[in-house]
């Protein structure tokens, strides 16, 4: 099969570029620009959000957030829960890898018990170190026991994908250059800056409707968009700056679909700074940013003002919460009441992204007018990121990216996650760690929502962030594709779903 698709693609390349008129990629073949190298297709190490998008395609777990993020079952047909802290799943019958080998519960403890070793190094363990051991009952089911109540656990389960434990152990080749999963696509083939995948007309739940999906490496937008204009890409979601958006829209031959996403910018101090520690500045600074003018000047209206980490699509959000517009004079205000002397002058570190010093520059214009200078220091990623971690900063601004559980609050706010904990602006509250902490271990769905629904509130007033946006999620394709969505985490997951139209 493999050969098939290399002498197509050939032709399809050489028919492309043998001439000037456009030339449609073949019509069971879906090509996908992606914008930076997955780092690990091994889903015991993937960190990055390509290399977790591809591996849903290619691995499957025992549960899955579906469309509304809720955690459903997935290789489990279902699962019940003992006093609070032991999990046992039951799986479907039948199961098999990509290989024909049959999927056990062995499987999937192996899987989890490699991933609990601290010696195997796998980046996931942090999520998992509440797990206190795993038993297998039978080849269709385990148990998974806690040390304490653990709310996020079920989310934190859908990163755990099953792989085949026996031919792991006899094999000699690593697995990240065979990657047998028992997911809708499987692995065929990674090339210089191409991945290619192959549908499994045999998994047990979904049914592919391309036979193959080549994910291609554009790490320049210009290319991206351009080769999108030519039909050499069929697909581009969340990879196109807001301006080559705009431009690709008014293509007659592409489709542009959008949809709220889940992705959370937002503006962090350092709470050890004396003039930042002061909550009456901090808010003065919030009301003087007009975020409106932002998004609709320099992202072109592909972002919602945000009121909090979680998006208005999270069960968690507090939808009674109110919006910090801009109000200058209420900023004024605010300011002569924190008893801060002016002018104040601050540095504001942000990346060498061209979008990210647009932004901090139109930023520090607009608080010029409250009596802030700020001065923009730009560095590549590795400097800048580890400035923001070791505390070397006065102001900053980073994404939260694809939030689904509360729980990333308890990460990013409860003061035993000073650095190198994630709670790198030195936040510290005693009622927020202890709601945080109440908030971790309350199963109940609507008591929790009520927890949080306290935790964004004093946030909302102590304004340790200032919330800026939460990013659309965006795509552009080629008019021929059908049946495109968008999973609110704007996973690859849509993709099984894709067909084409000639």
């Amino acid at each position: 099969m493999f050969k098939n698709l290399t002498i197509s693609i050939c032709l399809f390349s050489l028919v492309l570029f043998g001439c000037s008129q456009k030339k449609l990629t073949p019509k069971d073949i879906l090509v996908v620009a992606i914008d930076s190298e997955p780092s690990n297709l091994d889903p015991r190490f993937a960190l990055d959000a390509y290399s977790q998008r591809i591996d849903q395609l290619l691995f499957d777990g025992l549960v899955i957030l579906n469309n509304n993020l809720e955690v459903v079952p997935h290789l489990a047909t279902h699962w019940t829960v003992r006093n609070n802290k032991i999990y046992q799943f039951t799986l479907h019958p039948n199961l098999t890898f990509h290989d024909g080998t049959p999927l056990t519960a062995h499987d999937i403890a192996f899987t989890l018990e490699q991933i609990l070793d601290p010696a195997f190094g796998s980046p996931l363990l942090g999520s998992f170190k509440n797990v206190e051991k795993i038993i297998v009952l039978n080849k269709l089911a385990l148990e998974i026991h806690l040390k304490e109540p653990q709310a996020s656990f079920l989310t934190d389960l859908t990163l755990i994908k099953a792989l085949p434990h026996q031919k792991m152990k006899d094999s000699k080749v690593p697995f990240k250059d065979v990657l047998i999963g028992s997911g809708p696509y499987t692995f065929l083939k990674k090339e210089v800056n191409t991945i290619i995948l192959k549908k499994n007309p045999t998994h047990f739940l979904f049914k592919p409707k391309m036979e193959n999906l080549i994910f291609k490496v554009i790490k320049d937008d210009n290319t991206r968009s351009l080769k999108l204009k030519k039909g050499e890409i069929d697909l581009i979601q969340n990879a196109l700056s807001s301006d080559s958006v705009i431009k690709l829209s008014q293509d007659p031959h592409l489709t542009l679909t959008k949809s709220a996403g889940l992705t959370y910018s937002y503006l962090g101090f350092n709470l050890k700074d004396p003039i930042l520690k002061n909550k009456k500045f901090r808010q003065a600074m919030s009301y003087a940013l007009d975020r409106k003018t932002i998004i609709e000047h320099l992202l072109q209206n592909l972002a919602t003002s945000a009121n909090s980490i979680l998006s208005p699509l999270n069960h968690y959000y507090d939808s009674t919460l109110s919006q910090t517009d801009f109000n200058l004079e209420k900023a004024k205000e605010l300011l002569k009441e924190s008893q801060v002397p002016l002018p104040v002058k601050l540095i504001f570190k942000t990346s060498t992204d061209t979008q990210a010093i647009n932004i901090a520059r139109l930023i520090s214009d607009q608080l010029k007018a409250l009596g802030v200078m700020v001065e923009l220091r730009t560095n590549e990623w590795g400097t800048f990121f580890n400035d923001i971690q070791t505390g070397n900063f006065q102001l900053f601004s980073l994404r939260w990216v694809g939030v689904t559980d509360p729980d990333i609050y308890y990460d990013a706010f409860h003061s035993s996650n000073f650095p190198p904990g994630k709670n790198r602006i030195y936040y510290s509250n005693p009622t927020t760690d202890r709601l945080l902490q109440e908030g971790r271990v309350e199963l109940n769905p609507e008591k929790r929502k009520k927890i949080y629904a306290r935790v964004q509130k004093i946030l909302a007033e102590e304004v340790p962030y200032i919330h800026l946006w939460h990013f659309n999620n965006v795509a552009l394709y080629t008019q021929r594709l059908k049946g495109f969505y968008f999973h609110p985490q704007a996973n690859f997951m849509p993709l099984i779903d894709v067909f084409k139209d000639d």
